[in-house]
């Protein structure tokens, strides 16, 4: 069972908030958009056994994922913002790809479970307009086994990429 840990408005008002920037920029939603509904459940669990000790942490919360993250993962140097440099900061996410293929399709979750799949283009253009109080977000490759994310801490002001 995935939890949710915020309210049903607050969440609503992250997809609401996605779709609109995807609208208002013109996004082609064959190369940005949500994942099917019937997916998600699939998607989360993927990244959540991944990367989460699920022995402690057995129920899937979304929301301060990374919390519950293993404690033998390697990460990156973390990538820092001060708010004012959020564009810039959203252009340091390739720094943090392992391979740098920009066609390639991605997931992106974020806070409030909403998932979303596109190329890193496409889903920059949406992080520079995201607002930068909807907190966290996790950026994973769309593939059969996935061995590393990015992850965006609103709390600590920074990303790195984990993987195992």
């Amino acid at each position: 069972m995935i939890r949710q840990t915020e309210s049903k408005k607050y969440r609503y008002e992250m997809r609401n908030e996605i779709e609109h920037i995807i609208k208002n920029q013109k996004i082609d939603r064959n190369l940005f958009h949500e994942v099917a509904k019937w997916n998600y459940e699939r998607v989360i669990r993927k990244i959540y056994y991944s990367f989460c000790d699920y022995k402690k942490y057995p129920t899937i919360q979304v929301g301060y994922m990374w919390t519950r993250f293993r404690e033998n993962l390697k990460s990156t140097e973390l990538i820092c913002t001060d708010w004012a440099d959020w564009d810039l900061y959203i252009s340091q996410i390739e720094k943090l790809l392992p391979k740098k293929k920009r066609s390639f399709f991605y997931y992106l979750l974020v806070d409030g479970g909403w998932v979303y799949e596109g190329t890193l283009e496409c889903m920059q253009q949406v992080l520079k307009e995201y607002p930068i109080w909807m907190n966290d977000f996790y950026v994973i490759p769309k593939a059969k086994n996935i061995s590393w994310m990015i992850v965006h801490c609103e709390d600590g002001a920074c990303m790195c990429r984990v993987w195992n």
